[in-house]
């Protein structure tokens, strides 16, 4: 039976996470849900997706995986929304780059201990290191192959949900390293924020 996965979100990050479980597409069926119709709709035509869902419940109810792509700014309102629709033993992955807050915020929500929560820190395949956009256009199947990807959990997360999460970046390409929130966000203001935070005050 194939797992379904559901995709919120459908930029970039997204998209080409879709496009990279296209790969094993006989063991997956790839759910997928955006705000904007016409990126969901974009995100299907180009293979992204194999059936598109506009109503958040509806799109993670049967899901066995549901990861989402979103802005910081989105991931707490959607969690609340979804929280109760997960399913027993769904896996919960969020590709955000801060986790120390999300993790807080799946403690508070997720119901029960038999829904997961994983944090997974995707970087780029060098080959697009100076490729700047962010939408579902800027997809690739290889955005990430090569790259390094972390993986938090909270403490005492099912094996079997950290299993699925490696398994998961593999696909996509990555290389898994395990870290706690805070070392994920330590590595990510480094790499990510502080330079530019750099950049813009050498142009002021």
């Amino acid at each position: 039976m194939a797992t379904q996965i559901t995709i919120l979100g459908l930029g970039r990050t997204g998209a080409s996470i879709g496009l990279a479980l296209a790969q094993i597409k006989d063991q997956v069926r790839r759910i997928g849900n955006d705000r904007e119709p016409q990126i969901a709709r974009k995100a299907e035509k180009m293979g992204a997706v194999d059936k598109i869902f506009y109503s958040l419940p509806s799109a993670v109810s049967e899901s066995d995986v549901v990861i989402m792509a979103l802005p910081v700014d989105e991931i707490r309102e959607t969690m609340e929304i979804i929280a109760q629709d997960l399913k027993p033993g769904c896996v919960l992955i969020d590709t955000s780059p801060v986790k120390e807050s999300v993790m807080q915020w799946a403690k508070e929500l997720l119901p029960g201990d038999d829904r997961y929560f994983i944090g997974m820190t995707p970087s780029l395949n060098p080959a697009y290191l100076m490729h700047s956009g962010e939408g579902v256009e800027d997809a690739h199947s290889d955005l990430f192959k090569n790259s390094l990807l972390l993986i938090s959990s909270l403490p005492g997360v099912d094996e079997s949900a950290l299993s699925l999460a490696t398994q998961i970046a593999q696909v996509m390409g990555a290389n898994p390293l395990f870290s706690d929130a805070v070392e994920a966000d330590g590595l990510m203001a480094s790499s990510q924020l502080l330079p530019r935070l750099i950049s813009a005050a050498l142009v002021n």
